[in-house]
């Protein structure tokens, strides 16, 4: 790796790291000049890092103003979990029908590590799990276009998540989220698609609620 590619990579590494940390609130404007002071690079990398975060959904890059960490308004965030849900919905009737017993293993494992993030507050782990948990049923569809545009909603949900969800402010694993999720389980495994159906809608309802958004 040349000189070049590791001061790029610092740069983007630190960025992402302190808008994921959440050092750097949403809304905030992020300056080339005070980021170059700040750390003794060039503005070339921190172009290029903001590139980067942009096609991520962390930033976004507005003509004529710069570059500002996003901070989606209570429309975009309705809008998302519209179209959310019906993928979810998708995902339940094309996967539902393959789910084996052998498979539900991996949900209460998921349901372990999740429940374990929570005691940990650890968030990057709880994205983690919680995006392989939400793509299970799409998996199971076995259709690539679900499974691609599932990935892509949840990488999003990601986003939201890191920047404006209240996960460390939650005190207890018995939380509503972590119950939701158990809930599902169960209805996964009696393979009753109108309990999962309604706790869905249940539980997307409370994932808004759980974001600090702008008009909320």
């Amino acid at each position: 790796m040349s000189e070049r590619d590791t001061i790029e990579r610092r740069v983007y590494q630190h960025l992402k790291n302190s808008l994921l940390s959440r050092s750097i609130a949403p809304g905030t404007q992020l300056t080339e000049q005070a980021i170059a002071k700040e750390l003794e690079v060039s503005r070339t990398p921190i172009r290029l890092a903001f590139k980067r975060l942009e096609a991520e959904g962390l930033i976004e890059m507005i003509p004529n103003r710069g570059a500002f960490v996003v901070q989606p308004t209570i429309q975009e965030i309705l809008a998302f979990f519209d179209l959310r849900k019906e993928l979810e919905y998708l995902s339940v009737k094309y996967g539902l029908p393959k789910v084996q017993e052998e498979d539900f293993t991996e949900l209460h494992k998921l349901l372990d590590e999740e429940k374990k993030a929570y005691e940990q507050k650890d968030l990057h782990d709880y994205v983690r799990i919680n995006k392989q948990f939400h793509l299970f049923l799409a998996k199971k569809s076995e259709n690539k276009f679900l499974i691609r545009y599932m990935e892509q909603m949840l990488n999003q949900m990601n986003v939201y998540l890191f920047l404006l969800d209240t996960f460390y402010h939650i005190d207890s694993p018995d939380n509503t989220r972590f119950a939701e999720h158990e809930h599902m389980v169960q209805a996964i495994e009696n393979g009753d698609s109108d309990e999962l159906l309604s706790l869905i809608d249940q539980h997307m309802e409370h994932s808004i609620s759980d974001l600090r958004v702008q008009g909320t």
